[in-house]
């Protein structure tokens, strides 16, 4: 061989080692742009979501403040999917940055109520109320990760693990009537600062008294429209909130990306990369729609997780339910079930008719409330001729039958019988959701089965 050809030789090893090596950078870059995108999903859902809730209607909210709902949630209430219709929602966006804020809440008697604290990855972190604190008068203080400092007596304190958290009350309304009575209940939710008396008076709810029109639709959740945008947002939440320290090895692989706190993929000046960031949101945007939340558990054809509320490394598992139950609560506050087939394992439609039974003496154990609710394929509720949302022990006109068993009837038009024991179904699609509020070991312990969805017609 000529002394030439070793260098055309060796020129072309060097190419090949160049391609290889370029090519291992952007599976590299692909591989962390996918992995930052279900990792970092909740985070930038939680921020549209505070946007949007403290900035809309005529009077916005801000930080640090509440908003009350002052009716039940019905189909035209679009901010979160799958919202309950059995509680007035409270909700406030709290920076901790400058100190903690001091919650107060009055003496609620035996009612149900619950404030779930998210951090901004939507990891609950703690909860006030019933089940947990009780029902008494209290006051708490809410203070940002590494505050240390006396407390005023009188206050508990509860670090957050984010300067920025989401406060979400649930306050049960038994009935319509007493609705009134609960809206002024918990206009008596006060919040503050140290050293002051917590300020009870809340921001006005926006058009629509708490919940938004159908314009607001899903865009906290629907990110990868934005396209490698998506990671500017991911790196501004970021640095408002920075991960924990145990994820450290995980910010260095999105960094070698160009994903991180203050970074802005979207001005990547090479066009290969920015291809393979797109590429991997994509992957990863594909992975997160076929996601399903709370398939661990299944009893007759009736779904439910055990792990919602705080999932530590199942980054999966927190971004689908940030994407189809934000707000979820531990399954000790609520355990949720999910039926999207009959007993046959057909799609439930409103072009069917069902029967959901509780034979006597087996409505779901409970120590608070049960409530079934319809959704829509979209995830929210479904119109209807009778305003009838959900269904559950507290419905008025609820006929047992002769041996103390429930009939629930799930169809599109009103049953023979009346609508008693009715709960109206779209005329396409639809999915079941079984709330337990605070459930007995029956159900934490997978002792309880549910019942079938029976198609009758």
């Amino acid at each position: 061989m000529t002394a030439s050809s070793d260098v055309e030789v060796a020129q072309s090893g060097a190419r090949e080692g160049d391609a290889e090596r370029f090519a291992d950078s952007l599976a590299a870059v692909f591989a962390a742009a996918a992995l930052a995108y279900i990792w970092g999903y909740p985070l930038v859902v939680m921020e549209r979501t505070r946007r949007l809730l403290v900035s809309r209607g005529p009077a916005p909210a801000g930080m640090n403040r509440f908003v009350h709902g002052t009716r039940l949630l019905t189909h035209r209430d679009r901010e979160v999917v799958r919202p309950n219709n059995d509680t007035l929602y409270s909700s406030a966006w709290l920076d901790l940055r400058s100190g903690p804020v001091v919650l107060e809440v009055p003496y609620m008697g035996d009612r149900y109520y619950s404030f779930q604290l998210m951090d901004a990855y939507t990891n609950s972190w703690a909860y006030i109320g019933r089940r947990t604190t009780g029902t008494g008068e209290a006051r708490f203080a809410i203070a940002g990760p590494g505050w240390r400092a006396p407390l005023p007596d009188g206050l508990s304190l509860l670090e957050s693990p984010t300067p920025t958290v989401w406060l979400l009350g649930r306050t049960l309304v038994q009935s319509q009537e007493e609705l009134p009575a609960v809206a002024e209940l918990i206009r008596r939710y006060g919040l503050g600062g140290l050293g002051e008396l917590a300020d009870s008076a809340a921001a006005p709810a926006a058009a629509g008294e708490g919940g938004a029109g159908p314009d607001a639709l899903l865009s906290p959740q629907d990110v990868a429209s934005a396209g490698v945008g998506f990671f500017d947002e991911l790196g501004e939440a970021m640095a408002a909130n920075p991960p924990p320290f145990g994820e450290s090895a995980l910010v260095q692989r999105f960094a070698s990306a160009g994903i991180g706190p203050g970074l802005r993929p979207s001005r990547e000046a090479d066009p290969a990369r920015r291809h393979a960031l797109e590429q991997g949101l994509l992957a990863a945007e594909g992975l997160l729609a076929r996601g399903r939340v709370g398939d661990d558990q299944v009893v007759n054809g009736w779904s439910y997780s055990l792990e919602l509320g705080a999932y530590g490394a199942n980054y999966l598992l927190r971004a689908v339910v940030a994407r189809y139950g934000l707000g979820a609560l531990h399954p000790e506050e609520a355990l949720y079930a999910r039926a999207r087939t009959d007993s046959a394992g057909e799609t439930l439609s409103g072009a069917r008719r069902y029967v959901l039974r509780f034979a006597p003496g087996l409505q779901p154990p409970v120590d608070a409330f049960w409530s079934l609710t319809v959704y829509g394929e979209d995830g929210f509720l479904v119109d209807n001729p009778i305003g009838r949302y959900s269904i559950g022990d507290r419905t008025a006109g609820l006929r047992l039958a002769g041996d103390g068993s429930l009939e629930v009837l799930v169809q599109r038009d009103q049953p023979a019988a009346g609508p008693s024991n009715w709960l109206p179904a779209p005329p396409g699609r639809f999915e079941l959701s079984l709330r337990c509020y605070q459930p007995r070991a029956e159900l934490l312990e997978g002792r309880y089965v549910f019942p079938p969805v029976v198609a009758v017609g």
